[in-house]
């Protein structure tokens, strides 16, 4: 895809040039803000019922909007805004194309339909966070996935969720999906013991670091809660390249299928219980057997080495749902 290969240097222009070029290249693809679809499908499945019905709700970084429409579902008047004028050009018309939106809705079944395109209630915009001043009364909800990690500093970082906070409900609630600093450092070791390489990097991302989070009072949030996927990112990120060879693999693939499946049921080791890792490897396999029986050959043999002997994988995965509620402005 086109991200992959480059470096410039990760300015508020280049990041923003960037996306428009990806939007113009691909944005009538649901892949066209992360390669990882199957995650992203697990993503949405593990935000949704965080989110509370409200009045309004904001979803800043849109994208194209698929998103968008299902978090609308929570809301009495849902406003999505992204700085891409052609991602906004293509999140509008899932309101307006009949055969645009009943591609994407293919895409996301059989987890959900998008909502109806003639509900008045949802709004596109283009606009960016830095500056965004959205009229009415203030959001009851804000939500945004991997919106800071297109921001070049981390005093950027802040900068846009000060400016969230002004247009947030004392009682809102912000949850963010992210990309983790030491997510992808715990996930690389843990890749490495299979021989795997590390995880790719983009140079338009910076990456949150979580041992910061403690300084977003500063901007006026305060962190109640950091979930992770960890289930994922063991089936997906290091026993399906493992098992198949990082070359093998692809984003758009029955094993990433299966992984979602079996993370959206157990999204974390400690959900999977008393599940233990073998039988957990087992429903995997099955699942994979549906989609690819090469590859569920594959990752058979794999397992049949390791499973009774897997390290620890608590906390594995690069990707974050960080959850936050206004506070008073710290200083600092």
């Amino acid at each position: 895809m086109s991200r992959q290969g480059e470096t410039r240097p990760r300015t508020l222009e280049n990041v923003r040039a960037f996306w428009e070029s990806e939007a113009a290249q691909i944005g009538g693809s649901p892949e066209v803000t992360i390669r990882d679809f199957y995650f992203r499908i697990h993503e949405l499945h593990t935000l949704l019922p965080l989110v509370p019905r409200c009045a309004r709700l904001l979803d800043a970084g849109c994208g194209t909007g698929f998103g968008t429409l299902l978090l609308a579902g929570r809301s009495h008047y849902t406003l999505g805004v992204d700085y891409s004028p052609t991602m906004v050009a293509w999140a509008r018309r899932l309101l307006t194309d009949p055969a645009h939106r009943s591609r994407v809705s293919r895409a996301l079944s059989p987890l959900w339909e998008l909502p109806p395109a003639a509900d008045g209630g949802i709004e596109f915009a283009e606009a960016d966070v830095l500056t965004l001043s959205p009229a009415g009364p203030p959001f009851d909800v804000i939500t945004a996935q991997r919106l800071l990690i297109n921001l070049p500093t981390f005093e950027d970082q802040l900068a846009a969720l000060r400016r969230l906070r002004s247009f947030a409900g004392d009682e809102g609630l912000l949850v963010l999906g992210e990309t983790s600093l030491q997510g992808y450092a715990r996930t690389d070791a843990y890749r490495a013991r299979f021989g795997l390489p590390p995880l790719e990097r983009y140079w338009h991302n910076l990456y949150v670091d979580e041992e910061r989070l403690a300084e977003w009072p500063r901007a006026g949030w305060r962190v109640e809660v950091v979930l992770g996927f960890d289930t994922y990112a063991l089936l997906s990120k290091v026993v399906y390249p493992a098992a198949c060879g990082p070359q093998g693999c692809a984003f758009l693939s029955g094993a990433n299928a299966a992984a979602m499946e079996i993370a959206c049921l157990f999204r974390t080791r400690a959900a999977a219980g008393e599940l233990g890792d073998e039988r957990l490897l087992r429903l995997y396999l099955d699942r994979v057997g549906l989609y690819d029986r090469a590859a569920a050959d594959a990752l058979a043999r794999w397992a049949d080495r390791h499973a009774r002997a897997l390290p620890p994988w608590d906390g594995l995965g690069n990707q974050r749902l960080i959850l936050a509620r206004p506070c008073a402005v710290a200083a600092g």
